[in-house]
């Protein structure tokens, strides 16, 4: 399970990078940083944002 949780949380860090850069630099340039802390940071504020909109 906590493989598969780091493996959600690189692959959101990555796609968030890749946006941020708006797709100027590659995917392959993105990946080369480990971005699973910035992916686990994104995940913690869309379950906060979610939450606050449920009430």
């Amino acid at each position: 399970m906590r493989l598969f949780s780091k493996l959600i949380a690189h692959f959101v860090g990555n796609s968030f990078k890749w946006i941020y850069y708006r797709g100027s630099k590659s995917m392959d340039e993105v990946i080369k940083d480990d971005n699973s802390t910035l992916g686990f940071i994104v995940i913690i504020i869309l379950i906060f944002i979610t939450l606050s909109l449920k009430n």
